[in-house]
């Protein structure tokens, strides 16, 4: 799977794109999911990633940097995950001799399940049309161009 980063363009948060295209053969077509919750945000890759990756490490720092997000970004996209929902997604636990900790809480483990799971079901519902986007492709993908 190719590498997601954050977009480099464009003010919504969480938003992710591939980093290198795929070509024929290297990787199959998959559909991405964005949910949108209208004025109170949108749920997509990026922050489900996030969320996985404080999982992991046990702290917003080092999943924004394992993901080349800065500090400020990485703390403001988790603020705004925990303000979206009626119940936080990550605990914070601020300074101390550690420095600063964070944890998933229930409800952001069961988030992050929702999404995983509906993603899994989306694709299987569609997976038919995206071998045949995925057939169709040109044999080399499109030059990028840099503006």
């Amino acid at each position: 799977m190719a590498k997601s980063t954050r977009a480099s363009r464009g003010k919504s948060l969480g938003v992710t794109q591939l980093a290198s295209v795929p070509s024929l053969g290297s990787e199959r077509a998959h559909l991405t999911l964005r949910v949108d919750f209208g004025p109170y945000g949108a749920l997509g890759p990026g922050k489900i990633k996030l969320l996985e990756l404080i999982g992991e490490h046990g702290s917003i720092t080092a999943a924004g940097r394992s993901m080349d997000m800065s500090y400020r970004r990485a703390w403001l996209l988790v603020d705004n995950i925990n303000a979206m929902f009626g119940e936080a997604a990550v605990a914070k636990q601020h300074g101390g001799s550690g420095g600063g900790r964070a944890a998933l809480t229930k409800f952001g483990l069961k988030l992050i399940a929702h999404y995983r799971d509906m993603e899994r079901e989306a694709e299987a519902a569609v997976n038919h049309r995206l071998r045949a986007f995925q057939r169709a492709l040109a044999d080399a993908p499109p030059a990028q161009t840099v503006n």
